[in-house]
């Protein structure tokens, strides 16, 4: 195969990727606006890890009481959203006696970060809304 069958096919291939790429939209609720504070938001995949161990992250600096954040390129599948505001900049959510101290969220706006209750499935572009308690 030459040179430019081969840059040919690698572009058809990622045309294609791209095709059955996905668009999920957070709309975080409630967030309160800090000089400092963000809103770190974890994607899953798969129950094993999460929520701490997600497979992509994002930090997003919170100017108004709703947020927007935008994860592209994601394939269809099944997916679970856990997200909270860090007030003061350790990117950890800090707790007490397991308790959140800081605002936090999940998916299907439950309490707890279970996979099976968070889950939900992306197999277009998505607009969630995620409410911080």
């Amino acid at each position: 195969m030459g040179k430019k069958s081969l840059l040919l096919s690698f572009f058809i291939i990622m045309g294609l990727q791209n095709l059955l790429a996905e668009t999920l939209t957070i709309q975080v609720e409630n967030a309160d606006p800090g000089k400092g504070y963000n809103i770190l938001v974890g994607i899953s995949d798969k129950e094993e890890g999460y929520p701490d161990k997600s497979f992509t992250w994002k930090t997003v600096p919170v100017t108004d009481k709703t947020v927007t954040v935008v994860f592209t390129d994601l394939q269809k599948g099944i997916y679970a959203v856990s997200l909270y505001q860090d007030t003061n900049g350790n990117e950890k959510l800090d707790t007490v006696l397991g308790i959140p101290r800081e605002k936090y969220g999940f998916s299907n706006n439950t309490m707890m970060p279970n996979y099976g209750k968070n889950q939900f499935e992306l197999n277009k572009d998505t607009t969630i809304t995620i409410k911080l308690r």
